[in-house]
């Protein structure tokens, strides 16, 4: 009986004890290495997105800056090209304008065509006038361009007479375009070349008259200034250069007028 009680007892104290030991704690995978960086990850996806789009912006604007460094350095060469091309002509020009017998040459060369025409019937010969009548052009700038460049050709090729009409005829048919100013500079030096004076003094004054921003416009004054002096209208002549030197200040043209003046004494 005594033994019975006793084993009872023990049975009891370890039930006891086993209740009272605490249960471990609960595991939340969720603040390990794997469940923080997926929560992070999930968190920062939008800025990860941002920060792509960011990225290629970024190389599509620096594929634009080189696009357009590429384009300028094309323009610029373009224009040394222009401006190389019209410095040429007009010293070929001036050339021609201080050596003898251009304009006999060009006169005896009217005159051989004036002979040969009479031998075309009549009838033809109104038919070859009516067509070399310059036609009214497509207002775009492609034949814009084309008609000037046609122009130019004529005079740089030394075909006066053709260079002559293709001007005028530009004139006429683009009186707003952007090369009006060349247009009517390069007219106004034909007939400086072929010793037209009345007209090279008209032409050359249209331009700084209509066009007094161009950079033709001193030039053209110059040339105004040169034809008075080979006419020995001194006056107008040193009248053109003071103007030039007060109205275009610092330019080449300025610095030209004042050599004139200073070996005209002034």
């Amino acid at each position: 009986m005594r033994k019975l009680f006793l084993i009872l007892t023990l049975v009891a104290v370890t039930t006891v004890q086993a209740e009272s030991r605490p249960l471990p704690p609960i595991i939340n995978n969720s603040t390990y290495a794997n469940g923080a960086s997926y929560s992070s990850r999930a968190a920062n996806q939008p800025m990860l997105d941002l920060l792509g789009r960011v990225d290629t912006l970024q190389a599509e604007l620096q594929q634009l800056r080189g696009l357009m460094e590429q384009q300028n350095y094309e323009i610029s060469n373009l224009k040394q090209r222009q401006q190389n091309i019209y410095a040429d002509i007009d010293a070929r020009l001036q050339r021609v304008e201080t050596g003898q017998g251009a304009s006999a040459d060009i006169s005896t060369s009217t005159n051989v065509s004036s002979e040969e025409n009479l031998a075309i019937p009549v009838a033809e010969r109104n038919a070859a006038a009516e067509a070399a009548k310059p036609k009214p052009a497509v207002k775009s700038k492609e034949t814009e361009k084309a008609d000037f460049d046609a122009a130019f050709a004529s005079l740089r090729n030394s075909q006066y007479q053709q260079g002559i009409s293709l001007f005028k005829a530009f004139l006429q048919n683009y009186p707003a375009s952007e090369y009006s100013d060349n247009a009517t500079f390069w007219l106004a030096s034909i007939y400086a070349v072929i010793k037209d004076n009345a007209a090279a003094k008209q032409t050359f004054g249209a331009v700084f008259t209509r066009f007094p921003q161009s950079d033709k416009a001193s030039l053209s004054m110059l040339k105004l200034g040169d034809i008075y002096l080979a006419e020995d209208n001194v006056a107008k002549a040193k009248q053109l250069y003071r103007q030039i030197i007060t109205d275009y200040a610092n330019s080449t043209s300025a610095h030209m007028a004042e050599k004139k003046l200073q070996s005209m004494g002034q």
